[in-house]
């Protein structure tokens, strides 16, 4: 029997281009997942909100891991999959790994006068597109956050005792490609993959080769329980220092370098089957 494959990815600088958020030059590859049947699963910092505006765009219905890992939402009666833990948010089914939204912005405001901390929650529309390149409407649905809080730290000198107080109260601090990101303790990218790689080996019959691909250090811990993990160039061409088994460099940063990595790991999995 064939391998079944399921590709989990990071959005920015990823599958969509560092600047200007594009993702047409991933158009083979997306095409030739969607003729396959083969799962795309969204694993970003972005919302959920954020997460179904694209989806709709590339015309992809699968589940998705929202806010670094904080919700990880199946559509209603995806395949038929039985789900465990799941509770129904809309037309989804929601697994909840992460803290509420109002408890870390809690976090955030009682700081404020001590740290040189601006969440998302306290940025205008017009500074959050100025700082990200979004839209004005991208930056909106950015700002509806439910288990994650973007923020910029002024001096990084406290960046230090700003991560032991967030420790103390069940939070951490992530690094994203814009901002640093808080979020509750346990709650990672890796741990969600877990979860969904879970639920399909639960839910299918075969073997299961699991992709990953990613360029920040907050995908690492996803790049780190897949089969085949693919690291993304930065901008500049710099890739993270890490060591994986079988891991694949993609050639270049942003949605050209994605369908390369795409597309040359489809290609091999079929020479393989051949």
């Amino acid at each position: 029997m064939s391998p079944s494959i399921l590709i989990f990815t990071d959005l920015d600088g990823s599958l969509l281009d560092h600047d200007g958020y594009s993702h047409a030059g991933a158009a083979p590859a997306l095409g030739a997942l969607r003729a396959q049947a083969v799962p795309l699963v969204f694993v970003t910092s972005k919302t959920r909100t954020e997460i179904e505006r694209l989806q709709q765009e590339m015309d992809i219905r699968e589940p998705f891991v929202a806010e670094n890992g904080g919700g990880i939402f199946f559509p209603a009666g995806y395949r038929g999959f039985r789900i465990p833990g799941a509770v129904e948010r809309g037309p989804h089914a929601l697994i909840l790994l992460g803290k509420p939204y109002a408890e870390i912005r809690r976090f955030v405001e009682n700081r404020k006068t001590r740290f040189s901390i601006r969440g998302a929650g306290d940025l205008s529309l017009e500074e959050l597109v100025d700082l990200t390149g979004l839209s004005p409407e991208q930056a909106r649905l950015a700002k509806q956050r439910e288990f994650s809080e973007p923020f910029l730290l002024a001096d990084v000198g406290q960046l230090t005792a700003l991560r032991e107080e967030a420790v103390a109260e069940g939070l951490m601090i992530t690094r994203g490609g814009r901002f640093h990101h808080l979020i509750g303790v346990g709650q990672d990218k890796g741990a969600a993959v877990r979860r969904v790689m879970e639920i399909f080996r639960a839910n299918s019959a075969g073997v299961l080769v699991t992709v990953g691909i990613g360029d920040r250090p907050n995908d690492i811990p996803m790049l780190t329980v897949v089969d085949v993990p693919v690291l993304m160039p930065h901008p500049d061409g710099r890739y993270e220092d890490l060591v994986l088994p079988n891991l694949l460099r993609a050639p270049q940063p942003g949605s050209r370098g994605w369908n390369d990595a795409v597309q040359r790991i489809l290609e091999g999995l079929r020479a393989e089957d051949a």
